[in-house]
């Protein structure tokens, strides 16, 4: 695709910039809770292999050994 768009370019003589607007905020802050013992956890697996995972409201990582307790 980069090649593609590379000739595209060339042929065109035209450049791209990026806009204006490319302030980025994944999350606001509302949902985060700063203290996790304060948090009821929701654990969420971190990747495909399910062998850690993370809550979703504070971030604390745990192992899959652990969470089974």
């Amino acid at each position: 695709m980069y090649i593609f768009e590379w000739i595209i370019k060339f042929i065109k003589g035209k450049t791209y910039k990026a806009s204006p607007n490319t302030d980025f905020i994944p999350s606001d802050g509302e949902d985060l809770i700063e203290n996790p013992n304060e948090c009821e956890h929701i654990f969420m697996p971190l990747d495909s292999t399910e062998e850690f995972f993370a809550c979703k409201y504070c971030g604390t990582v745990v192992s899959k050994d652990k969470l089974k307790q």
